[in-house]
């Protein structure tokens, strides 16, 4: 029996004694094997940022250490607030450090945070990020044709106006005679526009945009008797188009040294367009419905802005959209419209200038311009002339006749003969006669446009395009008819 025992307790023996070196083998092996570590709940991951898009966010992040197998995305309204809920984005796993979370509304606002994990566990929340999802549309109806060509209107002179943008929008107005200056030296942009002087910008911008002003009388205000006579006939010839009602219920109080904010800018300028003629390029719709009248406006209901359904007033926020799709805008990528900020001096001139090229203002004289000056490869330019008073005002029934000449690369050649002659021309798709006034040329209408025509502008090549008018029989000499002709200059690169 003694023998028995002692058997049965070496045998015990043995067993623990292989269950020892089997377990400082398993031991030997996780320590010493290289490129593996024991599982370990994955650290939190860093340096989250996002980028909004369009109903979108992009997510980025650095990398979670001790081998994660998934990334968890986290997201709420309420920046993970206790009691609000806590969304998580559905994806694929991955170990990818970015991702992009969709469906989501623009204009609102959402937290992020990440978190790492594989089958051990999950690391605590990464630090927060927020973003704003926006939409990334462009202006749909921009004017084809510029109030304002490119070298027509004089540097407007003010000492402080520096910014390239709205030095030139500035030139432009000041060119139609719509400001004069808060001094001869200063236009002041950053400047609030008061009523009263928004009433004489928009009165001097009716002419040569083509609406018909009133007479001035009087229209009921009992608050503007102490404002000058130019002021007084002014505000009551907003009246008279439907561009102001006042600003009380009763219609009698128009407010004259309140400040215009934003969201009444876009109203009177998107009134003073529907009282306007439509310029050659510019965006017009129906009034109402799919026939009759027309107007300039735009009916696309893209836009970028986040804050402008919090203004009241339907027609105002038509308006903003309106005109930021017709490019009457001072930023035509910002996100927010800021309705009811002050509109300032500076502002006000890019609204103006950019709602010109949409109506009939044009500059004085002759003026040719086309919708595209520089190319690449064969294309179709579409051209434009038109006719104007030194006021501004449309010259009807005027014979046009256009030419072109292609640059060669022979020395001292140019578009003339030394005798002012044209020789070298060739007609246009409109022209008959080269360099001559046939009575069957094309002619400026009522409102003193030809019709736009196109011309085929090969690969590599540089033409310049002439347009003149006289009467009929008259022939073009450069030395005589140079002077009062519009010439510009197209590129195929």
């Amino acid at each position: 029996m003694d023998g028995t025992d002692e058997t049965e307790q070496e045998g015990r023996d043995m067993a623990l004694r292989r269950i020892l070196v089997a377990g400082t083998l398993a031991a030997v092996l996780v320590v010493s094997t290289p490129g593996v570590s024991a599982a370990v709940t994955p650290s939190v991951p860093t340096g989250l940022t996002a980028v909004a898009g369009d109903k979108k966010v992009t997510l980025s992040w650095t990398a979670s250490s001790y081998s994660p197998t998934d990334y968890i995305v986290e997201y709420s309204l309420y920046e993970f607030v206790s009691g609000y809920p806590i969304l998580t984005f559905g994806k694929s796993s991955s170990t990818a450090t970015s991702a992009t979370v969709t469906g989501l509304t623009n204009g609102t606002t959402y937290t992020f945070r990440v978190k790492g994990t594989n089958s051990t566990g999950t690391s605590a929340a990464s630090s927060t990020v927020s973003a704003t999802p926006v939409a990334n549309n462009t202006p749909n109806d921009l004017a084809i044709f510029k109030a304002c060509p490119t070298g027509v209107a004089p540097a407007h002179g003010f000492s402080d106006v520096v910014a390239s943008v709205t030095s030139t929008a500035v030139s432009c107005i000041k060119y139609y005679e719509i400001t004069k200056g808060t001094t001869t030296t200063t236009y002041s942009p950053g400047d609030s526009v008061p009523r009263w002087q928004m009433a004489l910008f928009l009165t001097r911008m009716a002419v040569p945009a083509g609406a018909a002003l009133g007479d001035g009388s009087d229209q009921g205000f009992t608050d503007i008797s102490g404002k000058s006579a130019e002021i007084q006939t002014a505000i009551n010839q907003l009246k008279q188009l439907g561009i102001t009602v006042g600003t009380d219920a009763a219609g009698i109080l128009f407010n004259p040294d309140g400040i215009v904010t934003r969201e009444e800018m876009a109203l009177f300028i998107s009134r003073l367009l529907k009282n306007a003629t439509t310029g050659p390029g510019g965006n017009e719709e129906f009034v109402s419905g799919s026939s009759g009248a027309k107007e300039v406006k735009s009916i696309d209901p893209d836009y970028n802005f986040t804050d402008i359904e919090d203004i009241n007033l339907t027609e105002t926020r038509t308006a903003v959209i309106s005109l930021w799709n017709l490019g009457v805008t001072d930023d035509s990528t910002a996100t927010t419209y800021r309705p009811s900020d002050p509109m300032t001096r500076a502002a006000m001139a890019q609204f103006m200038a950019a709602a010109l090229d949409h109506a009939n203002a044009r500059p004085k004289g002759l003026t040719m311009q086309a919708d595209s000056y520089l190319t690449e490869a064969d294309f179709l330019v579409t051209l434009s002339v038109t006719y104007r008073t030194d006021g501004f005002l449309p010259i009807a029934n005027a014979l046009v006749d256009t030419f072109k000449y292609k640059h060669v690369t022979t020395t001292g050649h140019s578009d003339f003969s030394s005798d002012g002659s044209c020789a070298q021309v060739v007609v246009t798709s409109v022209a008959l006669t080269r360099c001559y006034i046939d009575t069957a040329e094309p002619s400026t209408d009522t409102d003193g446009n030809v019709a736009s025509f196109t011309e085929g502008i090969a690969n590599e090549t540089t033409w310049d395009v002439w347009a003149w008018t006289g009467a009929s029989t008259t022939v073009y000499d450069n030395d005589v008819h140079a002077t009062g002709a519009s010439k510009i200059t197209i590129i195929s690169y």
